[in-house]
């Protein structure tokens, strides 16, 4: 309301000024073409015209010059100015003048009008002949900023008297035009902090129409977080609760069990289970970290395919006790803007599927690495030469917690979702796809360059 009240000032104010250009132009338009004191001579010169004596033209003169200045000092803006009234004969010999001391106005011509110095003070002139008399009008130019001060002051009280004319429709219509967006704050200030259902009454205006449905819409997307936080708890406690088991089973076993091949096998067993729930947590920690949707940086351009050796040298004693065939084929570099971080994340995890569910014994026996550039986008393509992934669990993969019943080895059912989830951050995509040699699976790795 305040901010439309002063843009209402500042546009009244702004028509002030307008109008005051406006009339100043005016008013010096009609100076240079037709003056007032042009139409004062030529009306002085009608009533002379009937006169022959110089007496009498002078009478008349003086006359007309004592009215008109006693009429200006009646006049605040004319007040300390006179009207200078001369009387010359045709050969331009001053017969009377209506201020003492003027020397005669040197003319051209018979008639016309000018702006020019009379006594050094600038005046305008106008002069006009009729039979043995020329009658000179001179008036004192005003200084410009007295003339615009006069013109101004006058202006704004009329636009002071539009000013409530204006404002107070204009006020009542803010006034009603913010109603129901009051009526839509109280509606949400209403609510409490665990009350994310929609709207109940969405405002039929137009604009507010829209903010309340980006509302309801922003509400729908926090329910929908939320749930995904409540999934991702009962999963992980789910998930979290058979090492847990296991451990506290062989805890009690380990501090029963005397020496011997019991006790061995009770610390064996422990000691995977912590190591399945310290995976489960750190998959639990990167999936997290990833989707709170971390601001990108802009990154330092890297080699990619010595990022894919480091990869694959971590995992090359994995391998080679699986007996797995571990190759990449590529350009020897590939230098881009990576962030290293959401790509080891992303290609760590689809190598670890491969190797844990696609190889081993009886098994496949090869995993591939393809690297290629198409357009603007690069590509990693990941494939294994294993069992594969039946048609009917194909859309399940990318699933938090999901594991093939089918499965050759445990896992947290987590590694592709955080894939998915990195390359998402890059403005990418993971896709399933044929493995090699018409067998297991391939996961096809795309994302663009200034990602």
């Amino acid at each position: 309301m305040r901010r439309t009240l002063l843009a209402l000032l500042a546009a009244m104010a702004l028509v002030w000024l307008v109008l005051l250009g406006q009339a100043a132009i005016t008013h010096y338009r009609a100076m240079d073409t037709n003056p007032g004191v042009r139409q004062l001579a030529q009306g002085l010169a009608g009533a002379l015209a009937a006169l022959d004596q110089p007496a009498e033209a002078r009478a008349l003169v003086h006359g007309m010059a004592h009215t008109l200045n006693a009429m200006r000092a009646e006049v605040d803006l004319l007040q300390g100015t006179s009207l200078l009234l001369q009387l010359q004969d045709r050969t331009g010999q001053l017969l009377h003048s209506s201020t003492a001391g003027v020397h005669a106005v040197v003319l051209a011509g018979d008639a016309g009008h000018a702006a020019m110095d009379v006594a050094g003070t600038p005046h305008w002139v106008a002069w006009e002949s009729t039979g043995p008399w020329r009658v000179v009008v001179a008036e004192p130019r005003l200084a410009d900023a007295r003339l615009l001060g006069f013109m101004g002051e006058d202006l704004a009280a009329s636009v002071l008297l539009a000013l409530p004319l204006v404002g107070l429709p204009l006020w009542l219509a803010v006034r009603t035009g913010l109603r129901p967006l009051a009526r839509l704050d109280a509606q949400i200030a209403a609510r409490s902090a665990h009350d994310l259902r929609p709207l109940q009454h969405l405002p039929p205006q137009r604009e507010l129409h829209g903010l309340a449905q980006s509302f309801d819409q922003l509400l729908a997307r926090l329910r929908a977080h939320l749930a995904r936080e409540k999934a991702l708890v009962h999963d992980a406690a789910h998930e979290l609760r058979t090492p847990m088991a296991v451990i506290a089973t062989q805890a009690h076993v380990l501090a029963q069990a005397p020496e011997g091949p019991a006790r061995a096998q009770a610390s064996e067993a422990l000691t995977r289970a912590v190591q399945r729930a310290a995976h489960l947590s750190e998959q639990l920690l990167t999936l997290a970290a990833l989707e709170e949707a971390p601001a990108l940086h802009p990154a330092a351009p890297q080699d990619l395919m010595a990022l894919l050796q480091d990869c694959l040298a971590e995992r090359a004693g994995w391998a080679e006790g699986l007996g797995v065939e571990l190759s990449l084929d590529g350009p020897d570099t590939l230098e881009l803007p990576l962030d290293r971080q959401l790509l080891w994340s992303a290609l760590g995890n689809v190598l670890d599927n491969a190797l844990k569910h696609g190889c081993g014994p009886g098994a496949g026996r090869e995993v591939q690495l393809r690297v290629r550039q198409e357009g603007g986008d690069v590509v990693v393509w990941i494939a294994d030469d294993g069992p594969g992934i039946a048609a009917g669990e194909q859309e399940r993969v990318f699933e938090r917690f999901w594991r093939s019943p089918r499965a050759r080895s445990s896992g947290s059912g987590l590694g592709l979702t955080i894939a998915q989830q990195a390359i998402g951050h890059l403005g990418g995509q993971v896709r399933l796809g044929p493995g090699l040699h018409g067998r297991g699976v391939g996961f096809t790795l795309r994302w663009p360059v200034a990602g």
